[in-house]
């Protein structure tokens, strides 16, 4: 007989999973005693808030495509880890969370403290985490307990990835089993999770194919879904097989380095001047790995896109997100990266009907008509510094293998529009909920899970104010992040909504981040005016060990950033 700890700790490492994040509580100190003796292949991190450990967990997932888990205690992992559990549900981020509900000596039904059974007297947490997961299990015994995880894993990682929940009573956690003798017996994961995933036909392969170079103004617009199938190679051949621009989604952006020649940058209200004028005009969207969510569309506007002189392809692996928010021409349900590399195979067989390198060139002339990447705001010399010089020192810097994490807020808008990619899969942002605070645990997680690389977190000071622990955390695990903060003593993306007579809720004192990480033990680094910034940045990135960049910006809004 085992405890269901152990084999909880057997079932992450059959898995591949090697990182839980999270802090003990509750009856969650059983999985954390198994992992004790697997130390050597799954690092257990302690991080200081649930909200922040979810952030964790979710780059994780986008970053290795496998779930990390996030454990704790049920009530605080619900209510705070919940900050990051949304984002990777609306983001399509595979999650493994483990937590109890707290039914202490199994009095559930008289209403213990932090009791969340869905008792009269208790917290409805079952509710709670199936609002916001794609599976939620709620095992009551050791067999329940220990097949939940291995079907958890299955619904986080099998079509579109999301978090899953195992959610465990006491009675349960503190059981001991033989895996023999669980109903069904316990079998090795590996074999739950042998299925292919959809794939493109033939057939629907050599439509799209016709149909894209049938076109006269085609556009590819590339989601979130490329950056969760790594499709970022096919997606390149297919742009230059065809000379095609590329466009991406706010959570697609660096699905195709913005440096690259068929590359447009962003679209939508913070997109840029020539993706949208491009869209606009095209007589054939094709939408691969995006819903064409109405954040990404102008609210669906029917002068942005408009299906009825538009047709429109989207290829998505789960089925309801074709044809979700427009009618189609072909809606084809897909693995990504099967799917280009299988019209990529059907356009190799077939003429090309136009000159390629002439269309790439057509193209270079509207990016340059359109400023693209390079707007006056970029070479502002003003004080406070305006955000957009902050971020056109970063261009300067930033290499190809550098990783830039996004926050929420006006600092994500200036660095969804002005920040050039150099390289794929270069950003990692929220975007699904996109909650203020993401960005500095986020930062952490990637740096964790790329020591070799320079990993650059940007966020605001609303932000870093709710995750100060990060600073305290980077020292403890030696991460040599850089973490920029905008520092402009406001909510600023709130305020640009208030009249300037009639502000509230939006102001605050200007923090002095330098000096508060310096308490920590983080170097850092107060920068007030533009002619800081590159020495800043230099040093920031060329030393071994973590580094806070405090700015002051002005506190101007994003919308001057948008004429089109």
């Amino acid at each position: 007989m085992r405890s269901v700890g152990s084999i909880f700790a057997d079932i992450l490492v059959d898995a591949g999973i090697d990182h839980v994040f999270g802090l003990p509580g509750g009856g969650t100190g059983i999985f954390f005693n198994g992992l004790f003796d697997k130390k050597d292949k799954i690092r257990t991190v302690l991080v200081r808030h649930e909200g922040g450990a979810a952030c964790m967990a979710d780059v994780y997932g986008r970053l290795t495509g496998k779930p990390a888990v996030l454990m704790g205690q049920g009530l605080w992992i619900g209510t705070s880890g919940g900050f990051g559990i949304v984002e990777s549900y609306l983001a399509g981020v595979p999650m493994l969370i483990i937590c109890d509900v707290s039914d202490y000596s199994s009095l559930s039904q008289f209403g213990p403290y932090q009791n969340s059974t869905g008792e009269y007297g208790a917290i409805n947490l079952p509710n709670m985490m199936r609002s916001m997961t794609k599976y939620t299990t709620y095992a009551t015994n050791a067999s329940e307990l220990i097949h939940g995880v291995q079907l958890a894993i299955k619904h986080a990682t099998t079509g579109r990835p999301g978090p899953a929940c195992v959610l465990v009573k006491w009675s349960a956690v503190l059981s001991r089993i033989d895996p023999d003798e669980a109903n069904p017996k316990l079998r090795p994961l590996e074999g739950y999770l042998k299925t292919s995933p959809p794939c493109i036909s033939q057939s629907d392969s050599d439509r799209v194919a016709d149909l894209l170079l049938a076109a006269e103004n085609p556009i590819i617009v590339a989601g979130a879904g490329v950056q969760r199938a790594k499709a970022y190679a096919e997606l390149q051949e297919l742009a230059e097989l065809t000379g095609i621009p590329v466009a991406t989604t706010y959570m697609g952006k660096s699905s195709i380095p913005e440096t690259h020649d068929c590359a447009l940058g962003t679209i939508g209200q913070i997109g840029q001047k020539a993706a949208n004028e491009t869209l606009t005009g095209a007589d054939l969207i094709f939408a691969s790995g995006t819903c064409l969510a109405p954040d990404n569309t102008k609210m669906l506007s029917p002068d942005f896109i408009d299906p009825e002189r538009q047709k429109i392809i989207q290829i998505d692996i789960e089925p309801l997100n074709t044809g979700w928010t427009f009618p189609l021409e072909i809606g084809i349900t897909s693995e990504l990266k099967l799917a280009l590399s299988a019209i990529c195979d059907s356009i190799k067989n077939k003429s090309i009907p136009y000159d390629v390198k002439e269309r790439v060139e057509k193209l270079q002339t509207r990016k340059a008509e359109a400023n693209f990447f390079n707007e006056e705001f970029l070479f502002s010399d003003s004080v406070p510094i305006a955000p957009e010089r902050v971020v056109k020192e970063l261009n300067d810097q930033i290499g190809p293998d550098d990783i830039i994490v996004l926050d929420a807020g006006n600092n994500r808008m200036w660095m969804a529009h002005h920040f050039q990619t150099k390289g794929v899969g270069q950003i990692i942002a929220a975007g699904g909920a996109a909650g203020v605070g993401y960005g500095p645990p986020a930062t952490l997680s990637a740096q964790m899970l790329n020591p070799e690389k320079r990993v650059i977190g940007i966020c605001g000071d609303g932000g870093l104010m709710m995750h100060l622990y990060t600073l305290e955390m980077a020292v403890e695990y030696e991460l040599p992040m850089t973490l920029v903060v905008m520092n402009n003593a406001c909510l600023g993306n709130v305020m640009d909504f208030q009249k300037d007579d009639r502000r509230i809720a939006t102001t605050y004192p200007r923090a002095k981040f330098y000096e508060i990480a310096r308490g920590f033990g983080v170097e850092s680094i107060l920068v007030e005016k533009p002619e800081e910034l590159k020495g800043a940045f230099e040093k920031a990135l060329n030393t071994n060990k973590p580094v806070l960049i405090d700015v002051v910006i002005d506190d101007c809004a994003h919308f001057r950033m948008m004429p089109q």
